[in-house]
């Protein structure tokens, strides 16, 4: 999306802002202008050093400042050039309209404003900007509410993206903002439980901005806050985490219903009613806005307007915390398995969420997509049998992600085909993953990186969930 109508409009309020002189440049520069992109830069100042890591490129501006000069002086000899042949075609005007006072000539009719030009692009104000009150400032989740959180890649265009989407709409920002910094391995996004401030944004009302970096190596600063924000990322984190599995389950449920639930107690019954493993506080105190938040979504889908969206994020301090009152993890969980490195991603978007080490069975592993059907715990009957304590099976087919009483198998092609998981992870994967989920298993994808947390999910379990009635004969 080109947001440098936004951003020209933007530096032109606030030609001090040097963050908004730095992504006009990241626009410029996408765009393959150089020129402009290394006067936006040299108007950024520190801004592009912290986030480019190296200096300003001087030697190119200067060429491009000598060129700008020329560039002046010949658009004033054109503009003079100009205002000489109006003046004559003027006067030769003159002699040929009649007076003023002549039958059927009207003096309103022949009066042009002095000075009328016409409307540019560049001076349309940046949304939501110009209409905005004095200093007004949206405070959903704002400092009086614990702070807001979103994450975007450190570096790289995306990062110059994620920033300028929310600049074209700072007038809906909340009064602070705090972005962490994610890590990238090829397309995806890397989620990590203690992600790094990178920088904050304060909306001071009237579209103005001021940033606030912690990145303490590339600013030189030392903000006195960074570990409390640290520490609040860490929440924010965990609770985006659970919004995603409320989110996912709560999807799910609609695709298998037609409905979303009435209450957590349709997500949580007893196997196999067991579409979510169990619960926490922040889920059970999100469970309504979500559902209204979801609710709306269909509406609007459907052309219909939504009085209950407005007020989800306010009742629900897990969305308040998140941008715009929504879930950063929005699209829905999906698992990755990539029979080359041995991996299984739990994905939202392009976000890699978790990244575990698998035993699979090499061709004898089926490719394709698939949905988790049953959702077991114990389906030998017991924690340490061939399958584990955990199952969750692959459409109607004799295969199952499930644990394992052979740790060493795990990164090693020795089941008949069903995907192995050492004991922690699998109990992490089964509390994440609603029934439903869709599963994509192929070759390639994933990075070798493993990716789990230091602290694991866990959820409160409601209902029994193993099944007694049925003895399972996955392909281990």
């Amino acid at each position: 999306m080109n947001h440098s109508p936004h951003l020209k409009s933007y530096v032109k309020m606030h030609p001090d802002n040097k963050m908004a002189w730095y992504l006009l440049g990241k626009e410029y520069e996408s765009s393959g202008q150089e020129g402009k992109a290394n006067y936006c830069f040299n108007r950024a100042g520190e801004v592009f050093e912290a986030f480019e890591h190296k200096q300003i490129p001087a030697d190119v501006w200067m060429e491009y400042q000598d060129k700008l000069v020329q560039m002046s002086k010949e658009k004033a000899r054109r503009t003079a050039r100009t205002r000489y042949l109006l003046t004559a075609l003027m006067v030769l005007l003159l002699i040929w309209v009649p007076s003023a006072n002549s039958p059927g000539h009207s003096r309103e009719s022949a009066s042009v404003p002095s000075g009328t030009e016409p409307v540019a692009a560049d001076n349309v104000k940046v949304a939501g900007a110009q209409n905005s009150a004095p200093n007004e400032v949206a405070q959903i989740g704002g400092p009086g509410a614990g702070g807001v959180f979103t994450a975007q890649a450190r570096t790289g265009s995306s990062a110059g993206t994620a920033l300028a989407g929310m600049l074209a709409k700072a007038s809906r920002l909340p009064a602070e903002t705090t972005v962490l910094g994610m890590e990238q391995s090829g397309s995806w996004m890397l989620w990590r439980d203690r992600m790094q401030p990178l920088l904050s944004l304060q909306n001071k009302g009237n579209g103005g901005l001021a940033v606030q970096s912690y990145d303490t190596a590339a600013c030189a600063c030392k903000p006195s806050d960074s570990e409390k924000l640290r520490k609040a990322g860490l929440q924010w984190a965990v609770g985006q985490e659970e919004l995603a599995v409320l989110n996912s389950s709560m999807r799910a449920f609609r695709t298998q219903h037609q409905r979303l639930p009435q209450s957590l107690d349709e997500l949580t019954g007893s196997f196999p009613d067991n579409m979510m493993y169990g619960t926490t506080d922040g889920m059970k105190k999100a469970f309504t806005p979500m559902r209204n938040l979801l609710a709306s979504q269909g509406q609007r889908a459907k052309g219909a307007a939504s009085q209950q969206a407005g007020s989800s994020a306010q009742s629900s301090p897990l969305l308040a915390s998140s941008l715009y009152g929504r879930p950063f993890l929005g699209q829905p969980l999906r698992i990755v398995v990539d029979k080359s490195k041995h991996r299984l991603g739990l994905v939202s978007g392009n976000v890699l969420i978790r990244n575990y080490p698998i035993g699979l069975g090499g061709e004898r592993t089926p490719e394709g997509k698939f949905v988790i059907t049953d959702k077991v715990v114990n389906p030998n009957g017991k924690s340490n049998g061939e399958f584990g304590s955990r199952g969750m099976q692959l459409s109607a087919t004799n295969y199952a992600i499930h644990g394992t009483n052979e740790s060493d198998s795990i990164g090693k092609n020795e089941s008949l085909g069903c995907v192995r998981m050492g004991k922690e992870d699998v109990e992490e994967l089964f509390a994440l993953v609603p029934s439903g989920t869709e599963v994509v298993i192929g070759t390639g994808g994933l990075p070798d990186q493993v990716l789990v947390p230091g602290s694991r999910f866990k959820t409160e379990p409601q209902h029994d969930q193993t099944n007694p009635r049925k003895t399972y004969h996955w392909l281990n």
